[in-house]
């Protein structure tokens, strides 16, 4: 009897649906970090990206790789809702995420958090894919200098 129950919550677990783990490779970029200054694109649009969806303990994280540089998304709920999130460092709250650009140069690596900004998530049921459109604010400070960066990102995955 037990055995049969556990081949059964087995079956309908693995048919359960929520948003799948996996890489992908777009052709173009699909983030921007842009200086304020001099309008500077920290990543290449015309050079492909990776884009990888995966958990990280039951969180829904996403994260896109060009050459040494990391952005990642981590939200703070098991899946997508149609809804905005609210950008914060250290964010707790379930329609609140997080989103880190990372970087390293040489031996050294940076990491820089999104202070402020929003994520609007929606799921397009003709392409049966999520869309998510971020934008938000970077503030680095160096030594007694501070400087912006604009971040936007146009997103599509399943």
């Amino acid at each position: 009897m037990r055995f049969t129950l556990f081949v059964i919550t087995l079956f309908f677990s693995g048919i359960v649906s929520a948003q799948q783990e996996r890489d992908t490779l777009l052709k173009h970029c699909p983030v921007f970090i842009t200086d304020t200054v001099s309008l500077n694109n920290y990543f290449f649009e015309t050079q492909p990206a990776t884009l990888k969806v995966y958990r990280v303990k039951g969180r829904l994280t996403i994260e896109i790789k060009q050459r040494d540089q990391y952005f990642t998304i981590f939200f703070k709920t098991n899946d997508l809702k149609n809804t905005r999130y609210k950008i914060f460092k250290g964010a707790t709250r379930k329609y609140e995420a997080e989103a880190k650009y990372s970087f390293r140069f040489g031996e050294q690596i940076s990491y820089l958090d999104i202070r402020s900004g929003t994520i609007e998530c929606t799921f397009d049921e003709e392409k049966d894919m999520w869309h998510l459109k971020l934008n938000g604010m970077i503030a680095n400070l160096v030594e007694r200098t501070i400087s912006y960066f604009i971040v936007r990102a146009v997103l599509y995955f399943r």
